[in-house]
């Protein structure tokens, strides 16, 4: 009798194992690291510095798209932008223009995309008031005046795109780069500058950031 217990525990036992569900744990998911930084000497003051582990700081990667009917291309310009929760400052490029037909899409295909940011020419493009095609760079001091590179500036300019790697995760699609540059920014807007500080002289200018699609 207690031989017959036994065994009617073991096989309760085992049916109650059997239907127990088992949780199922999602794989995590691929997060990328976008971490940004921005150091310069502007105007011979060596101190300029954003960061993203100075939580003063947010980034902003955005697009200006033009949108027109196959057979014509579309085109976007990608700009980076670091701008400051506690004052004016901030600092702005852009790079420009991909065009695709926009019969594939609102957005360039992640191809055509990869190719723009890796070609030669855009590893050392050229400045362009309006980034068609071209690069772009736009400071605005703690004060609230803006200042922007010129095309027609004949001295003092250079910039080179380098460390350019496409990553995706469930965000968007994003080109990571490293943007060396120097150049002389001249006041265009927002609040009148200081005297004799109608432009700027941006040198070692390294921004690390990334462009999204």
């Amino acid at each position: 009798m207690r031989l017959n217990k036994f065994f009617h525990l073991l096989f309760s036992g085992l049916i109650l194992f059997s239907c127990t569900k088992h949780e199922v744990i999602p794989a995590p998911e691929y997060s990328i690291n976008l971490d940004y930084s921005f150091t310069a000497t502007i105007d011979n003051d060596p101190t300029v510095s954003f960061t993203s582990e100075d939580l003063e700081y947010n980034y902003q990667a955005t697009q200006e798209k033009n949108l027109v009917n196959p057979p014509q291309l579309s085109s976007a310009i990608y700009y980076s932008n670091i701008t400051s929760t506690t004052t004016s400052e901030a600092i702005q490029i852009g790079l420009g223009d991909i065009q695709w037909d926009q019969s594939t899409g609102e957005d360039p295909a992640l191809s055509t995309f990869n190719t723009f940011f890796t070609s030669s020419s855009n590893a050392f493009p050229s400045f362009n008031d309006n980034c068609s095609p071209g690069f772009k760079v736009i400071y605005t001091d703690s004060l609230g005046s803006i200042y922007t590179s010129r095309a027609d500036s004949t001295t003092f300019k250079s910039v080179k795109f380098s460390n350019i790697r496409q990553d995706t995760d469930a965000t968007g699609d994003y080109s990571k780069f490293t943007c060396s540059f120097d150049c002389y920014v001249y006041y265009e807007s927002g609040t009148t500058p200081q005297p004799g500080k109608d432009s700027l002289k941006i040198q070692m200018g390294k921004l690390k950031g990334y462009f999204k699609r």
